[in-house]
């Protein structure tokens, strides 16, 4: 039995793709990072408050202030998303769309591009979400795999094999 995938990298599933590398690979620096990003927002906001009695004044440098906070608050908020779009962007060129073939002890990536042939044991780790597999390829390459466009057998199949192949289990991401 011979799994095919055809996908396409998009906003959608490079924000996926960057959202289950954060939880699975970059656990724990990505949590010492929430902790620094959002302690730093926390203590910019306290600063804008004025303790000595004085009103609230809007000069400069509280206009500046705020700017930073709601940038801050933005990427601490949609840091997949972010993640997301500058990886779709750096994607070379033909790499868009492709084709995934599964053998028994590789897989194959066809795009416009190039051909490229993977060996199971470079995936580091697996991740599936509700539309998506994904591979994690040492905690910076990620391939999301479209499951709707699976053909030769089932999305259920398809990971019991890849779990077979690779010793991992598959992470669940929303």
């Amino acid at each position: 039995m011979t799994f095919e995938i055809h996908s396409d990298i998009t906003n959608h599933s490079m924000t996926i793709a960057a959202r289950a590398m954060r939880k699975v690979l970059r656990r724990k620096r990505s949590i010492l990072w929430a902790i620094f990003g959002w302690s730093v927002f926390l203590f910019s906001a306290l600063l804008l408050i004025p303790f000595d009695g004085e009103s609230f004044t809007l000069d400069a440098r509280t206009v500046i202030s705020l700017l930073v906070e709601v940038i801050l608050l933005s990427v601490l908020l949609f840091q997949d998303r972010f993640n997301g779009m500058i990886a779709r962007k750096n994607a070379l060129a033909g790499t868009k769309k492709y084709h995934v073939a599964f053998g028994e002890d590789s897989y194959t990536v066809v795009t416009a591009a190039t051909t490229s042939t993977f060996r199971y044991e470079l995936i580091d780790a697996m991740a599936e979400s509700q539309d998506y597999i994904i591979f994690l390829m040492k905690k910076r390459y990620a391939q999301p795999l479209d499951k709707r466009t699976l053909t030769g057998g089932t999305a259920e199949e398809l990971k019991r094999f890849l779990e077979e192949k690779t010793g991992k289990t598959f992470r669940r991401v929303k």
